[in-house]
């Protein structure tokens, strides 16, 4: 159960949000999730102090990372900077790079999308999970 407190002048009240059973995230829910957390759902967010572009906000090492990948599996496929604008674009790497680094639960995939591979040894990554499950609570 997930909890948020609403202050109020005299007292705190808790407010229920509902119960988020992990094993029945898609995968569809937790990208649309990881969406709103990354960009508010804004196909042209850009943060340029981590030059993060898109609706996943993407960074360049990730592009080279996944073309990287692709090269290993002897894939024809690459992606460019600009591909990071593009939402199904950016989902496909995504996905290139959870199957990668074999990132099987809701959890793994959106801790080691935001900490890199080593993202569950990661402190602050604990608390993008948090963001992102309550996304997933807003959404059910």
């Amino acid at each position: 159960m997930i909890a948020a407190k609403c202050p109020s002048l005299k007292t705190h009240y808790a407010v229920n949000l509902p119960t988020i059973k992990v094993n029945s995230i898609t995968e569809d829910k937790l990208i649309q999730a990881l969406i709103n957390v990354e960009s508010s759902n804004n196909d042209n967010a850009y943060r340029s102090g981590e030059d993060a572009a898109g609706c996943l906000q993407i960074r360049r090492t990730m592009v080279r990372d996944v073309n990287r990948i692709l090269r290993r599996q002897k894939s024809q496929i690459r992606f460019d900077f600009e591909d990071r604008w593009d939402r199904q674009k950016s989902i496909e790497i995504f996905k290139i790079y959870c199957n990668h680094y074999n990132l099987t639960t809701p959890e793994e995939k959106a801790r080691c999308w935001n900490g890199g591979p080593r993202g569950l040894q990661k402190l602050t990554t604990k608390r993008y999970w948090e963001k992102v499950k309550k996304q997933l609570a807003v959404q059910n």
